[in-house]
Formats: structure tokens, sequence, C-alpha cells
């Protein structure tokens, strides 16, 4: 018989339940986006009569609700779909930041998902592969399994590629997935005569996006936009509100820490994402000393270190080169620039030539091969995009034009992370 010890546990809990609390939570209603929702709804209807839909690319800040919406109405969709003679409706949802960031790895993770290696399908996707698994094959086989499966089903297909930005082929990836389309043919089922599709939902932050891509590219995407707007303070309060009283018990939290809890977010960018660790932190600081109450102190305790967090895994989670080139720029900055000699610019202040120079003795002692300056200033541009530095162009008082660096946090801190991260000592 059980001592009692994880009950006298569980019973100091304020929480009702956490996963509300998750941003991977998808609640039923999602407050001020119902605009957003209708547009993306009518994007995406014509799919219901058999027709293929518009490509669609969402743009806007972390934490605006982009992932929740997309994940809302797809989920919406595939059910609207069940029962329609001759439709098959299937989606692919994939953060491309997460291990999705070449041509290769994204037509794997189509190709091996559930919806499409169902052996009820007609050529399903992993039709005569005994390892059930699709890494080695030649990109040329994996597209010709992504039309088979496609054509002979009939299936619309919808791939949603999050910070789709992230993807190193991008412009090839996107070319062979409306391309593919050219290539599917009809089929007959039941009498009538149906045709597959494949359509893109890409998600970024940049609303620079589109505008990267090649000529090539856009000119076969015949796509759609759309842009979500930063929550404001009132917006965020009440959405925290409809989250404490799932995820809270009863008077856990007063609206005036939740309110605080906003109004940090609202100082971020409007980051719903922000605002709900933030709330989940400061209820695990109050249970963690057994009170029943979260504190104002609280919020601010946890602000600290949800800031700590963020920092340590939007770090850890990058690319290896990016990682390397960070790593460069924050010993730099702690050893002092080499060049500040040679121009009237603060000390914290690197230019791009000597951080390359660091980048590439970092990249002999890992044994790694190092990537041209082209690819190094998008990998600072990146860097830059997340936050983690700032970037400019020289000006007067220094010779020629070069990209100045400045890190964001502190470089010791940064250089602690990717010791870790790197398997490295640090300088």
């Amino acid at each position: 018989m059980s001592s009692g010890l994880f009950e006298a546990e569980l019973g100091h809990t304020i929480f009702k339940d956490l996963n509300v609390l998750s941003p991977h939570y998808i609640p039923k209603v999602l407050p001020y986006r119902g605009n957003e929702i209708k547009q993306i709804t009518r994007v995406l209807a014509p799919i219901l009569d058999g027709v293929k839909p518009n490509n669609l690319f969402i743009y806007g800040k972390t934490g605006t609700g982009k992932t929740s919406v997309i994940k809302h109405i797809s989920r919406e969709l595939v059910e609207a779909s069940v029962g329609r003679e001759n439709l098959f409706v299937k989606t692919v949802y994939m953060n491309c930041r997460l291990g999705y960031n070449s041509k290769y790895q994204v037509l794997i993770r189509i190709l091996e998902d559930n919806g499409l290696t169902d052996k009820n399908l007609e050529n399903h996707t992993l039709e005569g592969v005994r390892t059930q698994k699709l890494n080695g094959r030649s990109p040329t086989e994996l597209y010709s399994r992504l039309k088979k499966v496609v054509e002979a089903n009939a299936l619309k297909l919808i791939v949603v590629l999050d910070e789709v930005d992230m993807i190193h082929e991008v412009d090839e990836l996107l070319y062979l997935l409306t391309r593919v389309n050219d290539e599917i043919e009809s089929v007959e089922r039941g009498g009538a005569t149906l045709r597959g599709s494949v359509s893109i939902i890409g998600i970024s932050n940049k609303h620079s996006f589109m505008a990267s891509l090649d000529p090539r590219s856009k000119s076969t995407l015949c796509e759609e936009e759309l842009v979500f707007k930063p929550y404001n303070a009132n917006e965020l309060a009440t959405i925290l509100e409809n989250r404490v009283k799932l995820g809270f018990k009863s008077h856990a939290i007063s609206g005036s820490s939740t309110k605080l809890i906003a109004a940090y977010a609202a100082q971020t960018n409007g980051d719903a994402r922000y605002a709900l660790k933030l709330l989940q932190t400061a209820g695990e600081i109050a249970e963690k000393d057994r009170r029943k109450r979260v504190r104002m102190n609280d919020v601010k305790e946890a602000k600290n270190k949800v800031e700590q967090d963020i920092i340590f895994e939007l770090i850890t989670t990058l690319p290896e080169h990016q990682q390397i080139a960070l790593y460069s720029i924050a010993h730099c900055s702690s050893s002092g620039s080499q060049y500040k000699r040679l121009s009237e610019l603060p000390d914290d202040v690197l230019f791009s030539g000597e951080v390359y120079e660091g980048y590439e003795k970092l990249c002999a002692k890992l044994n790694r091969k190092p990537r041209t300056m082209r690819w190094f200033s998008e990998y600072l541009k990146e860097l830059e995009m997340l936050g983690l530095v700032t970037l400019s162009i020289s000006g007067a008082g220094v010779r020629g034009n070069t990209t100045l660096i400045r890190l964001g946090s502190n470089p010791d801190d940064i250089k602690k992370i990717l010791s870790q991260s790197l398997g490295i000592s640090p300088a």
C-alpha cells in the first residue's frame, strides 16, 4: 500500500491543469483572432469542394497566435472533410527550426507522416520500405513517392511549414512542392474524376521573407499573405484570465498579478507565449514555497527567470554554424576588439572581419569546415532577427564599408551556454 508520499505533495499544488498553460495548448476559442480565422478559412474553404486552395503565407512576431490559429483551423478543416464523398484531406505540420531546415529533411517529414504512411492508402509512402524509414533515399525517389501517393488517392494535401525562413534551400523546396501539382494526373473514383493537390501554408516572423525568394519560386506560388498584429496589454490580460480559470485553482492568482504579467508581455512585442510562460513560472515559484496564492513579487522573479530560460533555449536550438558564429562574437566581445584602435567606436562594437577570423579558428578546433563569408553574413542576419545581436554598417571614421556587430547579452553568459552546447572549454 502507498504511504501517501506523492499524495501529500500533490495536495500543495495551486494548479488545476498545467496543460492549458502550455503554448502548445490550442483552446476552442482564440480571442482577438476572429478576423484572421475568417480570412484563412476563406482561402482554404475551396478544398471542401475538391478545389486546390491558394498557397498562404502568414507573418507576425513571436507569440501573436499564428501557429495556434493554423493548428485550430487545420483541425476544423479535417473534421469538416470527414464524410464528404470523394474528399480526402491530409495536413502535415512541422516546425522547420526543429530539425527540418533543409529540403531533404522536409520531404522526409512529409512522407513519414502518419497520414501518408497509412497502409489503407494506395501507393502509401512507405510501400516496399522494410525499415519504415526513408533516410538515405534519393531526392528524386522522395519526390516520386510524394507524387504517387497524392495522385493515386486524389489527396488534398496541405503542408504547414512553421518558421519556413529557417529552410536553407527554401527556393528549391517551394518550387518542388508547387510544381508537383503540374505533374499530378486525374483518377477515376466512384464514377467521378478526381485530382489530388499539394498546398503550402508558410509561417514566418519575417515579413520580408517573400521578397527574399528568387523570381522562379515566386512565380509558381500563387500565394496569399496575411499579417498577425501583436496583442496589446488588455488583449493579453483577457487571454491570461481565460487560462487562469482553466489552469489554476480558485483565488490562486489575483487580477492585478495577471495584469502585471500582461503589461510585461505587451512590452516584449505583445508575445502571448512569453505571457503564458511568466504565468506558469510565477505559479511554480509560489508552489515551491508552499503558498496557495501567487504574489506580485513572484511575477517579478518569474520575469528574470523566464528571460534567462528564453535566451538559453534560443541559443541551444540554433544550427551548429550559427552557434559557432555567436560564440566567436561573444569571445571577441569579452576579450576586446582587436580593431578598436583603428576607430573611435565603442569597445563593445566588433568588425565582421575579426569575428569571421574567430569563427574560422573555432571551426578548425571543432573539426568543422567553415562556411564562406557570404554564408557567415546570412548567419549574422539570422542572429539579428532573433535579437541576439545588432548589426549596422560602418560610416565616417572607418576605412571602407564593413558590418559592425554588437552582442545583445553578457558575453560570458553566452560563452557558458555555448561551451556546453558545442562541447568546448570556454576560452
